[in-house]
């Protein structure tokens, strides 16, 4: 009775263990996969709408995006509107939800994404050049 106990928890141990190693090569590869094909989530996450599989330029830090005429000047009325957004929100009284990033009007050819907190650059929309330059 005694080599049972220790062979079914040797397969337990060993089951474990296997299914551990899987969710970290599963984890690697999305990693890797993410990366390699570039990100479907940047329209998303900077909250406007555009054509995000016509990458001009890629590398570990930047995607660099160039964009049609009419594609910016849909960008920029994107942005506009979150940009008016986003005073309506921390010009509003209790209770609101402030947002963790924001557009900021930088000048009146490049507007910039940044993380409100730790104040980390995200993106770079510039109307001049019709591009937008997002930072990983």
């Amino acid at each position: 009775m005694n080599s049972f106990w220790i062979i079914l928890i040797i397969v337990g141990s060993v089951i474990i263990l296997g299914i551990l190693f899987l969710l970290f090569a599963v984890w690697g590869i999305s990693k890797g996969l993410r990366n390699k094909f570039g990100p479907e989530w940047i329209p998303a996450e900077l909250k406007i709408d555009f054509n995000h599989l016509n990458v001009s330029n890629e590398n570990k830090k930047t995607i660099r995006y160039t964009l049609s005429e009419n594609e910016t000047n849909k960008i920029l009325v994107q942005i506009s509107s979150l940009i008016t957004d986003n005073t309506r929100v921390i010009n509003n009284s209790f209770p609101f939800k402030f947002p963790d990033s924001i557009w900021i009007k930088i000048d009146d050819e490049t507007y910039e994404y940044r993380q409100i907190e730790s104040k980390k650059l995200k993106a770079i929309f510039s109307t001049k050049n019709n591009e937008l330059v997002y930072h990983k």
